[in-house]
């Protein structure tokens, strides 16, 4: 919790991200806030969710990950790895790194920090000094899963996940691209022409559904009624 506890957090969550703008898609039939001029503990699970999906980040899926797996092994050793046998012998702990391996397979470091670039002022050093580090988290959370996975590539066991991405980026890259630039135009402009309103639930609602893959349980090749764990080999 160190991570969203900082003072600037709540900030940065909502010039980064869609948060925002979630009041006008139609994604649930209940406000995204519980209280409007709440924090982070007003938010419902959806948008919470949702924001940072749209800004391919994922970040309430994997914070903390990195973290607790770099503090087990903050130099680890394939040979003697106390998470690498865990993983290879206790089913429990190998299925929940699969899912977070998975998850961070659909992370994209260069799309989130277009979204920065785009929202947040450049001049607020102290939100792009929380961003990079929210980014640094990421990486560290990639390398520890794949060292404790054994893997060269997160999405090693998910081959028809690895069909799906492979397929759908290329048309969800540029959605995320132009949903970052008509939301800077809406917030810095003061804008609410129809036609930029209509354009930014446009690209929110592709993006999302550009971004729904295949359920876990039917991409993976290491379901949780196979024994198997994720191989480099693969």
């Amino acid at each position: 919790r160190t991570l969203i506890e900082k003072q600037e957090f709540i900030s940065y969550f909502r010039k980064a991200t869609p948060e925002l703008e979630l009041g006008s898609l139609n994604i649930g039939s209940r406000p995204s806030k519980r209280n409007p001029k709440g924090g982070i503990d007003s938010l419902r699970a959806i948008p919470w969710t949702f924001a940072w999906t749209q800004t391919r980040l994922h970040l309430p899926a994997w914070v903390g990950v990195g973290d607790a797996l770099w503090a087990e092994s903050p130099t680890p050793s394939k040979n003697d790895s106390l998470l690498t046998d865990m993983y290879n012998q206790w089913p429990f702990f190998r299925e929940m790194i699969d899912l977070i391996a998975m998850t961070l397979s659909k992370t994209d470091y260069s799309i989130s920090c277009n979204y920065e670039l785009q929202l947040v002022d450049e001049k607020e050093e102290d939100l792009s000094a929380l961003g990079e580090m929210i980014r640094q988290k990421l990486i560290r959370t990639r390398l520890s899963v794949l060292h404790v996975t054994g893997c060269d590539d997160l999405s090693s066991g998910y081959k028809l996940l690895q069909r799906s991405m492979k397929v759908r980026y290329p048309y969800v890259d540029p959605l995320n691209v132009l949903q970052a630039a008509i939301m800077k135009r809406l917030r810095t402009l003061n804008n609410n022409s129809e036609n930029l309103n209509n354009a930014a639930v446009t690209t929110s609602s592709a993006a999302s559904i550009g971004s729904i893959h295949i359920p876990a349980c039917v991409a993976s090749n290491n379901s949780s009624l196979s024994s198997t764990p994720l191989s480099s080999s693969e």
